[in-house]
């Protein structure tokens, strides 16, 4: 979160941030390095790391109290969102249709079309496509 925080916040141009135009949002999805006794979703055994701070959710009650940990380290007017955890299925959709990468990142155009995907987030490569976009839409 510093660095894209970093990022929103840094000047575009004299007068806007990329904050003010680009939206930046995060989507709290499964938890890659969860606390132990929970496994890693993508290693199936206890993989800690030293940022492992929660324990897996098992419903969306147990994600939302994540999510309210982590709002206060994310600055100015980023949006926090919560994959969704239906009651009958654990199924993550937003984790299970962008990809099942733990810090993943993607830059939407506006007519929802994809434009940039990154399964491992690089603010410098997001910001130069960022750049990219901006330009070839002013």
């Amino acid at each position: 979160m510093p660095s894209l925080n970093a990022l929103a916040s840094q000047p575009y141009d004299s007068e806007n941030t990329y904050a003010d135009l680009v939206h930046f949002v995060h989507v709290l999805v499964i938890e890659p390095h969860p606390r132990d006794p929970d496994p890693s979703p993508y290693s199936g055994v206890v993989w800690e790391a030293q940022y492992s701070i929660v324990q897996q959710s098992l419903n969306y009650g147990e994600r939302q109290a994540v999510a309210l940990q982590m709002e206060p380290h994310i600055e100015g007017d980023q949006l926090l969102l919560i994959d969704d955890m239906p009651p009958q299925l654990l199924s993550n959709p937003v984790w299970c249709t962008y990809g099942t990468a733990p810090n993943s990142a993607y830059l939407i155009r506006q007519d929802g079309i994809l434009d940039t995907a990154q399964t491992w987030l690089d603010v410098d490569d997001m910001q130069r496509a960022i750049d990219r976009l901006l330009e070839a839409s002013g």
